[in-house]
C-alpha cells in the first residue's frame, strides 16, 4: 500500500512538472486558450447581449479545507441577494493544495478556483493555461469593471496579463490620506486595573528600564486574580525587534534579515534579562498562541505583545479587566517606529477556469462582488436588513441584526451569510466605515488600533521576498526557521548576557550550513526586482 501511495505521489509530481515545462517552453501566450475552449460559443457574446439573470450553477473550489460553506439562497440572506441579482448559484467544494494539485494533473479544474496567493499551484495554473487571463475577460464582457492598477501590476505576469482577484488587498489608489490606515498586529498592552492598583503609568513603558520597573512593581505586589498569580509579561522577540527599529533593508538598498541585526540582539538580551529577573515566564516560549489566550482569558497576564492574543473573554467576565496601549519600548539607538502591517498584497486569489462555460457570467459576478458596498454586505449582511449608513457615513447595524447575534451568534452568522464571499473581500471600505463604538470594549479596541496603526508603513516591497512554496528555497527556509525557533528559546533562557551574545554570534555560521546564502540571494533578487517594478530606490522609510 505504501509503495502504491509513493508511486501515485511520484506520478502526480511528474505530471505537474511536465505540464509546467510544456507551458514554459511555449511561452505564456496561450493564445489558443485565452478565452477557453468555449470561445466559439462565447465569441458573439459581449457585455451588451449576455443574459445576466439566467439561472446557472457554477462550481467553485477553495483550497482551504477548513472552509465549509454550502450555498443556501432560501435561508441565507447574502446568498439570496447574490442569486437574485446575478442568477448564479454556487456549488462550493474545498480541500487542501494537494487536492488542487491532483485537479491540475488531470487537466481539469472547476469554474472558479481560490488559492493562497503564493501557493505554487497558482503559478502552475497560470503558466499552463488552465485559468484565463482576467484582463481579457474584463475587456470582452465587463469593460466598465475598474480593477485597481496596483492589483494588475502586483499580480501581472511578464506578458502583462493578470489572472485573478485577491482579497484583503490594500490598493493604494483606494486609500484616502488622513482617513485610511494600515492594520498591524504589532502592539503592546497592559491591564489598566492592575496599573492603577500599583501606580504604573502608560508612559512608563516607553523605555526599557521603565518597563522593567513597572513589571517589578507587579511582581513584588504579589497580586492574585481569580486564584492565579499574575504573570508580569508575555513579550516576544518579533515585536521587540520591531520596537527597536530593525530594518529589513540595508543602507545600500539590499534586503536584510532582521533577525541578524543589532536590534535583534538587543531584543534577545532584553528578553533574557526579563527572564532572569523573573518577569518573563519560561512558558512564554513553549505555549501556543491558543494556550496564551487561555492565560489571558483567565486574567493571569499583566502585559503582553501581539494583538492576536485576544482578551474579549476576560472582558466578558470582568468589565474592569481591560487592556490599554502602552509603550512601545524605544531601543538604545532611538530608531523611529515602523511597524509591519497586515499583508498588503492580500491573502487568497480567485481565478476563472479555462474550460468554464460561464466565463462571461463569472467575470460579471466578480465585478458585482468587488464594489465597496458588496464588501460591506458580505461582512455584515445585506444593506437595509443588516445595516445602513449613519449620518457620518459609518455602518449602523440594524436592531434586528443586533438582537439576532445576541440571541445566537452562530445562527445569526448563518442567517446573514457573513463572509460568504470573503474570497473577494476588500477590507479598506469596511475599515473606513467601521460602526461607532457601542460599548466600552469596542471603544478600547478602536483606541488600540488607532494608537498602533500610526506606526504602520507600506511594506509591499518586502512582501515580494516571501518564498514561493515548492521551491528549493522554501525547503531551506523551513530548516532555517526550525533552527531559529530552537535557538530563540535557548538564547532567551541563557544564564547570562555573555551567553546570549555567544549564541547569537553562532547562528549565522550554522544557518550557512543549511543553505542560507541561496535563500538570501533568492529574497534579495525578488526584492530588487519588485522595487524596480514599483519605481522606488529604497523601501524602508528611514532609508528614503
Amino acid at each position: 500500500m505504501r509503495k502504491m501511495r509513493n508511486l501515485m505521489i511520484m506520478l502526480l509530481i511528474l505530471a505537474l512538472f511536465t505540464m509546467l515545462m510544456a507551458a514554459c517552453s511555449g511561452g505564456n501566450d496561450n493564445s489558443d486558450s485565452m478565452v477557453g475552449k468555449n470561445e466559439t460559443k462565447q465569441e458573439e457574446e459581449t457585455a451588451g447581449n449576455v443574459d445576466t439573470k439566467k439561472p446557472i450553477k457554477i462550481k467553485w473550489f477553495v483550497a482551504a479545507d477548513w472552509y465549509s460553506k454550502q450555498w443556501d439562497a432560501e435561508n441565507v440572506l447574502v446568498d439570496k441577494m447574490v442569486t437574485d441579482a446575478t442568477g448564479i448559484t454556487v456549488e462550493f467544494s474545498t480541500g487542501n493544495e494537494e487536492k488542487l494539485s491532483a485537479m491540475i494533473a488531470s487537466g481539469s479544474i472547476p469554474d472558479v478556483v481560490t488559492v493562497w496567493n503564493i501557493a505554487p499551484q497558482r503559478k502552475i495554473m497560470e503558466k499552463s493555461g488552465l485559468v484565463v487571463p482576467l484582463d481579457e475577460l474584463i475587456a470582452k464582457y465587463t469593460p466598465d469593471f475598474k480593477v485597481p492598477q496596483s492589483i494588475k501590476e502586483w499580480y501581472g505576469d511578464e506578458n502583462g496579463h493578470f489572472y485573478g482577484l485577491p482579497n484583503f488587498f490594500y490598493a493604494k489608489e483606494q486609500m484616502q490620506e488622513g482617513i485610511d490606515t494600515l492594520a498591524t498586529h504589532i502592539d503592546m498592552v497592559a491591564r489598566k486595573d492592575i496599573m492603577e492598583q500599583v501606580g504604573i503609568r502608560a508612559e512608563d513603558f516607553k523605555t526599557k528600564q521603565g518597563t522593567i520597573d513597572a513589571l517589578k512593581k507587579v511582581k513584588e505586589a504579589g497580586i492574585k486574580y481569580n486564584g492565579f498569580n499574575i504573570i508580569p509579561s508575555y513579550f516576544d522577540h518579533h515585536n521587540l525587534t520591531e520596537f527597536f527599529g530593525a530594518s529589513p533593508e540595508s543602507k545600500d538598498g539590499n534586503w536584510q534579515d532582521t533577525i541578524r541585526t543589532p536590534e535583534s540582539l538587543e531584543a534577545f538580551k532584553y528578553l533574557n534579562q526579563l527572564y532572569r529577573e523573573g518577569l518573563l515566564p519560561q512558558d512564554s516560549l513553549t505555549l501556543t498562541d491558543e494556550q496564551k489566550v487561555e492565560k489571558v482569558a483567565a486574567g493571569s497576564v499583566f502585559a503582553k505583545t501581539g494583538s492576536l492574543l485576544k482578551w474579549e473573554a476576560l472582558y466578558a467576565n470582568d468589565k474592569n479587566a481591560v487592556y490599554v496601549p502602552v509603550g512601545p519600548i524605544k531601543g538604545d539607538a532611538g530608531n523611529e517606529f515602523n511597524f509591519t502591517p497586515s499583508p498588503l498584497s492580500g491573502w487568497m486569489l480567485s481565478m476563472i477556469g479555462r474550460d468554464s462555460k460561464y466565463q462571461d457570467r463569472i467575470v460579471q459576478l466578480f465585478e458585482y462582488l468587488s464594489t465597496d458596498e458588496m464588501s460591506l454586505n458580505i461582512f455584515y449582511g445585506p444593506k437595509g436588513v443588516a445595516w445602513d449608513y449613519d449620518e457620518d457615513g459609518r455602518v449602523k447595524l440594524s436592531e434586528q441584526r443586533i438582537k439576532d447575534f445576541e440571541a445566537d451568534p452562530d445562527a445569526a452568522k448563518r442567517k446573514y451569510g457573513n463572509d460568504t464571499f470573503g474570497w473577494l473581500l476588500n477590507w479598506v471600505p469596511i475599515k473606513r466605515t467601521w460602526p461607532a463604538p457601542s460599548n466600552e470594549f469596542e471603544k478600547l479596541q478602536v483606541e488600540h488600533d488607532k494608537y498602533f496603526e500610526q506606526f504602520a508603513y507600506d511594506d509591499l516591497a518586502f512582501e515580494a521576498t516571501t518564498v514561493q512554496g515548492g521551491t528549493t528555497e522554501a525547503g531551506i527556509e523551513a530548516k532555517v526557521k526550525d533552527y531559529r525557533a530552537k535557538m530563540t528559546a535557548k538564547i532567551i533562557l541563557a544564564k547570562n548576557e555573555a551567553e546570549v551574545e555567544k549564541l547569537f554570534q553562532e547562528m549565522p555560521a550554522q544557518e550557512d550550513k543549511l543553505g542560507y546564502q541561496q535563500l538570501f540571494d533568492y529574497k534579495n533578487k525578488a526584492f530588487q526586482e519588485v522595487k524596480t517594478k514599483l519605481g522606488i530606490k529604497f523601501a524602508w522609510p528611514s532609508n528614503q
